[in-house]
Formats: structure tokens, sequence, C-alpha cells
């Protein structure tokens, strides 16, 4: 897919309102490494993380790869955004600098983001 493969960080710590046990990073690492998995795309390395202090937002995820602009992505729901996910870490590895253009995004990554920084 790309020469300049993509990480996907998730946060697996955030919970979703007052249920201690329901974290939803958790459960939307596990779909994504499954769904990556079976279709077969290998360019991306997948990890949980402990904290991307975007706690309000959960589930948050972050995307990143060598000289391309770094993406925290929020409020993703794994039964309804994992489609879309899929097709905006598409477009970002295909991308030559990591900016997906606006009108290439779909629904949860364009209402989603919370921050875009550049490459180091």
């Amino acid at each position: 897919m790309s020469a300049n493969p993509a990480t996907v960080y998730v946060c697996t710590c955030c919970r979703q309102g007052d249920d201690a046990d329901l974290r939803p990073g958790a459960q939307f690492l596990e779909l994504l490494r499954e769904r990556l998995e079976r279709e077969g795309l290998r360019d991306f390395s997948v990890q949980g993380v402990e904290c991307l202090s975007v706690c309000k937002r959960p589930a948050t995820a972050a995307f990143t790869a060598a000289a391309k602009w770094t993406y925290v992505v929020g409020d993703l729901d794994a039964a309804e955004h994992m489609d879309d996910f899929i097709v905006a870490l598409k477009a970002y590895a295909a991308s030559e600098n990591g900016v997906v253009p606006w009108k290439d995004r779909p629904p949860c990554f364009k209402k989603g983001v919370v921050s875009r920084t550049p490459p180091a």
C-alpha cells in the first residue's frame, strides 16, 4: 500500500460514562486489528496506549508515519465508524505528507479530529 506505513495508537484507558468496566478504546483496538488482518492491510502497525489525553471523547486514536502529519481523532464508535476509519487510514497512507483533503475525509474523520501535528 505505502512505502511509508502508518502507526495507529488507540487509547485503551478512557471510560464510557460512569461504567468503570466499559472501555470503548479497548473494543475499538480489538476490532481494528481484526479488520486490518481480515482485509490483509498489513502496512499498519496498531498499538494500544495508556492515554492520549482526550478522555472526554472516547474512543480516541492517533495515526502517524515518518515525515507525515499526525492526526488525533476522537468520538470513535467501533460499530459505527470502523468502515470510515479504515477509509481514513488508507487515504492517510496514500498521501504524500499525511494531509488528507477535507473532501476526501469520511464523516468520523471530519467531525472527530482533535488535533493535527506537523512532522518532527
